[in-house]
């Protein structure tokens, strides 16, 4: 271990003091106490080795703690001493999503595009391109779809987000490479700045950031289309004026996921769609009037071109400024009756002005017809100079192709709802009084959905009926079916549904959209991500296929849409046996599509996972990333099958747009992407995985079964909560706190309630991944030469493992037992006891002793321990296995050494620091006074609350209990003569300054270190 755990320059935190918790000490030698502390780490370390069940951050916390007590060391030093070791860690973080980035300099992935492209044309270097209509088949269908979402991992502000991405692409947002002053400029404004989310995160925010990213990555797709058209024209120089490429889509789900989440209104849904299309009219509008500007105003190009492109930014300028109108009415919603009145003002005109060609657009084939009239003109107009007719050529059929890809908005509209929502809408009419899949009503539930589409006749709706609707389902529909009749009429839209488990879910979605006359604008899109449902979705598909509504819907469409998701499925499952059940799933689907027989029916795969391995992001890079989701093997098994294939991501929040908040770094995604989705699939994998299928079935359904008892453990769920999402700040507009009013709440708690990403975060602040390594050790050790074998032949075995590799990398049972002692009231009591000064000692033991006492009924240390020593027994065979495999050699480097020692050691000086301010956080609550029960709270209610991490709402009810009493500037000033004095006896003062105010600043560094661990761990949850 290295004792160099920081790599930034050595310069002295300075944060505003807005946001500093203690006066900066300005004597404190951060340097000294770095390389003291590390040393200090690295002897306990080493004792460790003889002393098995010593846990070296425990002890150096204990050191810390004790130094704290005894004013040996003040709090200013340790937040000082976290804000380098964050924004080190801040540095670090850059390296690493540069790393998963890959080649980031423009010009290189330029390069590699055209490489790609003609490629496709080629096939091998130097040969004859392949005829025009096959490579005009190759580059005109969607082979990849990215999608946005917004759950919550936002760790960072948005300034920290865009600088994080330029030090990580080594350009700024203008495109231009940054200097070394820059680069020293950012550092210098991350060691001056807080590390946490911002302070507005609602949906608004967002929403904001996720239109950010796309325009980053609609510029960057802009970038790889003119590439295209380049190479086409040099290969096809008579016709490439003819394609119409697709490639790549974006979409975006940011204000319209419904599935959780009870705060987002039709209304909302409406504004958010609204400011999608202002955003892309405006990107249209900036590139018809730079065409403008390229043509003039005289000369033969302004006279062939200038009435078409003044026509053209006419109509879009136009609609813009509709759009203008509407949004702030759909993004203040009251029901109160003038917000009623102005939206019935603005539905009447948004109906009148909807036929209306100069004045609302909700296509795009009326300008795409008019960039058509545009190249036809161009070439009709020989005297052009050929160089100038070439660029103004592609900047037309660019524009052309992102009308027809994006439509009128900056991204495609998914929207997602919960199956049982779907259920309560049809349940009248259906008489549903059992679960849709029960095997005695199942089929009787579907012969009646399929009466009733039989009948389903359109309905028409306008605003008023949104007003009036409760039903979540239908609501729904119907602001789907008024973002097709206001906003784009083209684009589709896919409808999600979140814990589908039945075709008969799928057949209600599908009446609800004939009801409101969406079907043919809508992809019904069930999502398969519990154990059940990942099981038995092929059979589900199957199902639906022997329907002739739905068989003739999506042959209508062309395609079957299907979501897989990796973080509730890694939850229950863990991620490596989530990932194998996923791909089973694929398969099983490619089989079920090939026995139905589907003509020019392709599949569509949206695979939902964020950033971090505990959503089933591989660590190594993107290019490891897309392999993992998308494996060789399926790819052939599609090609073989004639299946065209759609693979689509979603890329998460905060960590998921860091890659986009960058232009640089969204043209590295979207390069990264076109050559994985180009690359032909290949004809046949051999891979010992696909060939011994009893040996892998029966080691995931070993890490599935140990995740299942884990889920189900009740100790598990109290190891979560017994800090849980207390150690972090707020991380997204979707609430993910669990707040405890007593210890009742915590010993009934349920791991399965608690959300995949704070479920992940929360494994990740407490030192043990078990999400991603759980069960392992417990599948390796049924046959461990078995295992050895088949991760020596197997790259698919050992890219599925190398989440495994990485997580047990960045964790140690000995950290996560640190804080589960925080809990144990013989802890307390055996530090209270430690030898030293018999007076510090007698002045301290009263409140160590109450705060074992506290503990003692509690019980929350030995329930923890549990399910500590099941971990810590599977880790220890994992690392076990994994260290032989490197011993014996002969394999490539894992996931693991993506860890360095520097890293390592930063990690646990953290834990360390934190251990000790939880110490300090806990004896400060033993200072609370007594207090009346007139509050309607008592006193041993808000330590229980205290010792769950839950700070900011008791410090609230402290402040309301102890009020600070601030006697008027002058006594003389109210007329009447007093001559009484108090004697301060009933001030609070002194516990606001000594207790309340430093609780509140120690709680803050403990969630900022919350932040430097995902930093040197790379992801938020």
């Amino acid at each position: 271990m290295t004792t160099d755990v920081v790599s930034v320059p050595r310069v002295t935190p300075c944060l505003p003091e807005a946001a500093a918790c203690f006066p900066p000490d300005p004597d404190v030698d951060l340097d000294g106490l770095i390389v003291e502390l590390t040393a200090e780490l690295q002897r306990l370390t080493a004792a460790s080795r003889d002393d098995p069940q010593g846990s070296p951050v425990l002890l150096l916390g204990l050191a810390l703690a004790r130094r704290l007590a005894e004013g040996r060391i003040g709090p200013s030093a340790l937040e000082q001493l976290v804000q380098r070791l964050t924004v080190d860690g801040f540095d670090d973080r850059a390296t690493g999503l540069a790393r998963l980035l890959g080649e980031t300099k423009p010009a290189d992935n330029a390069g590699r595009l055209a490489a790609l492209f003609e490629g496709l044309a080629r096939g091998e270097p130097g040969a004859t391109p392949v005829p025009f209509e096959a490579f005009h088949a190759r580059v005109e269908r969607e082979a990849f779809g990215i999608v946005i979402t917004a759950h919550p991992t936002f760790s960072l502000s948005s300034p920290l987000m865009r600088d994080l991405g330029a030090m990580a692409t080594g350009h700024g947002a203008d495109g231009a490479p940054l200097s070394a002053e820059q680069r020293a400029a950012l550092i210098a404004h991350a060691t001056r700045a807080e590390h946490r989310p911002d302070a507005d995160l609602s949906l608004a925010r967002e929403h904001a950031l996720s239109v950010e990213a796309i325009a980053n990555i609609e510029e960057a797709l802009r970038r790889a289309y003119e590439i295209l058209f380049e190479v086409a024209h040099r290969l096809y120089p008579d016709r490439w004026t003819e394609l119409r490429p697709r490639l790549l889509t974006v979409a975006t789900w940011v204000g319209y996921d419904l599935d959780g989440r009870s705060d987002i209104r039709w209304s909302d849904m409406l504004h958010k769609r609204f400011k999608v299309q202002a955003a892309q009219l405006e990107r249209y509008l900036a590139a018809v009037r730079h065409l403008r500007r390229r043509v003039g105003t005289g000369g033969p190009l302004a006279h062939a071109l200038r009435d078409t492109l003044e026509l053209m930014e006419s109509r879009i300028a136009m609609s813009a400024h509709q759009i203008g109108d509407e949004i702030p009415v759909f993004g203040s919603m009251v029901s109160d009756t003038a917000w009623r009145d102005r939206l019935r003002d603005i539905s009447r005109r948004m109906y009148g002005n909807n036929g209306n060609s100069t004045l609302r657009l909700t296509e795009a084939e009326p300008l795409i017809s008019m960039v058509d009239r545009s190249l036809a003109r161009l070439a009709e107009t020989p005297e052009i100079d050929p160089a100038c007719s070439f660029e103004i050529a592609r900047d037309l059929v660019v524009l052309r192709t992102e009308l027809a890809n994006h439509g009128l908005g900056l991204a495609h509209t998914h929207v997602r709802i919960n199956a049982t929502q779907v259920h309560n809408a049809i349940r009248k009419a259906v008489g549903v009084t059992a679960d849709p899949n029960d095997p005695r009503h199942r089929q009787s539930y579907l012969n009646r959905i399929s009466e009733l589409l039989d009948s389903c006749e359109p309905v028409n709706i306008n605003f008023a009926s949104l007003l009036v609707e409760r039903t979540s389902v239908k609501q729904l529909f119907m602001v789907v079916a008024q973002m097709l009749k206001y906003s784009d009429s083209s684009a589709p839209i896919r409808f999600l549904i979140a814990e589908c488990e039945s075709a008969f879910t799928v057949l209600t979605a599908l009446y609800f959209a004939k009801m409101f006359g969406v079907e043919q604008n809508v992809d019904i899109s069930p999502l398969f991500e519990t154990e059940k449902a990942l099981k038995g979705g092929s059979r589900v598909i199957d199902q639906l296929l022997e329907n002739r509504h739905y068989r003739a819907y999506i042959e209508k469409r062309g395609r079957i849409c299907v979501q897989t998701g990796y973080s509730d499925a890694g939850r229950y499952l863990g991620q490596t046996a989530a990932v194998a059940s996923i791909e089973r799933l694929r398969l099983r689907l490619i089989r079920v599509m090939s026995r139905h027989r589907l003509k020019n029916v392709e599949l569509v795969i949206f695979d939902t996972h964020g950033e971090s391995i505990g959503r089933g992001a591989h660590p190594a890079g993107l290019v490891q990333r897309l392999n993992y989701v998308n494996p060789p093997f399926t790819r052939a098994k599609l090609a073989e099958a004639g299946i065209a294939f759609k693979q689509e991501v979603s890329f998460q929040g905060g960590d998921g747009f860091l890659p986009f908040i960058n232009p640089t770094g969204a043209f590295a995604v979207v390069t990264r992407l076109l050559e994985h989705a180009l690359t032909p699939a290949p004809t046949r994998v051999d891979d010992p995985y696909y060939e011994e299928s009893t040996y892998i079935r029966e080691f995931f359904t070993t890490v599935k079964d140990f995740q299942v008892e884990l889920m189900n453990d009740p100790n598990y769920g109290v190891l979560l909560s017994a800090f849980g999402a207390n150690l972090l700040f707020k991380s997204g507009s979707r609430d993910s706190r669990r707040q405890h009013e007593d210890s009742s709440e915590i010993d009934h708690a349920k791991a399965g309630q608690i959300r995949a990403i704070p479920h992940n975060a929360t494994l990740m602040q407490l030192g043990l991944l078990a999400n991603s390594i759980g069960g392992l050790g417990a599948a390796i050790s049924k046959d461990p030469e078995h295992f050895r074998n088949l991760y020596r032949r197997s790259e698919r075995f050992r890219l599925i493992l190398g989440i495994a590799e990485y997580g047990a990398a960045v964790s140690d049972a000995r950290i996560m037992h640190g804080y589960i002692t925080m809990h144990d009231p013989g802890f307390w009591i055996a530090r209270a006891g430690a030898r030293g000064d018999p007076e510090a000692t007698s002045r301290r033991l009263r409140p160590v002793m109450r705060l074992a006492d506290h503990l003692e009924p509690i019980g929350l240390h030995e329930r923890q321990n549990k399910v500590l020593r099941k971990l810590q027994r599977d880790l220890t065979v994992l690392r076990d296995a994994l260290d032989t495999l490197r011993a014996e050699g002969g394999i490539p480097p894992g996931c693991d050494l993506l860890v360095s020692d520097r890293t390592w050691a930063a990690l646990n000086l953290l834990h360390a620091i934190r251990l000790a301010l939880i110490q300090e956080l806990f004896l400060l609550a033993m200072r609370v006074p007594d207090f009346s029960s007139r509050h309607d709270v008592t006193l041993k209610m808000l330590v229980n609350r205290m010792l769950h991490l839950d700070i900011a709402p008791v410090l609230t009810a402290l402040e309301e209990i102890f009020p600070r009493t601030e006697p008027p500037a002058s006594l003389e000033d109210f007329g009447e003569p007093a001559d009484y004095r108090s004697d301060d006896s009933q001030s609070y003062q002194f516990e606001n300054e000594r207790i309340f105010q430093p609780m509140g600043g120690i709680y803050t560094l403990i969630r900022r270190i919350s932040t430097a661990i995902a930093h040197r761990v790379g992801f938020f949850g």
